[in-house]
């Protein structure tokens, strides 16, 4: 498995796995809401050959998306925390390399970062390379195999 790569696919989903991580549970309080408002199943239609009302398929697929729902959460939290972790063995400039390159990248990212760490363009690849390895190692324990 190539580590490096699942490490870059983690940071670049990591905003959005923070956000998920206030999203999803109002989510599930909206369904929740929803879920004590639903009308009782008998006051539904007469289920036909054995299938379930409208009522009861409604009341289950709220049940399925609140399961599924608070499983991903709890999978995000998690991998943000692993995502911290090894941001946090990153120096402060290997962070910042890391964050504009794969997390928040504006437009001309190397040329901001250039001018930022006052360095050539070939510094910023290379301080990105080693902090791209150190923060891989710090999250998978190896890079490739």
């Amino acid at each position: 498995m190539k580590w490096r790569e699942c490490a870059i696919t983690d940071l670049k989903k990591y905003r959005a796995m923070s956000a998920s991580l206030t999203n999803i549970p109002e989510k599930i309080q909206i369904l929740k809401i929803r879920f004590e408002s639903v009308k009782s199943g008998s006051s539904d239609s007469t289920p036909v050959q054995g299938g379930g009302s409208h009522m009861e398929e409604a009341i289950i697929d709220n049940i399925v998306e609140r399961k599924r729902l608070a499983l991903l959460y709890h999978a995000d939290r998690r991998l943000v925390r692993l995502i911290d972790r090894g941001l946090s063995a990153l120096s402060k400039e290997e962070r910042l390399v890391i964050d504009l390159f794969y997390i928040d990248r504006p437009r001309n990212h190397v040329d901001e970062l250039a001018k930022r760490l006052n360095c050539e363009k070939s510094q910023v690849y290379r301080i990105k390379d080693i902090a791209l390895y150190k923060f891989t190692i710090t999250m998978y324990g190896i890079e490739e195999y």
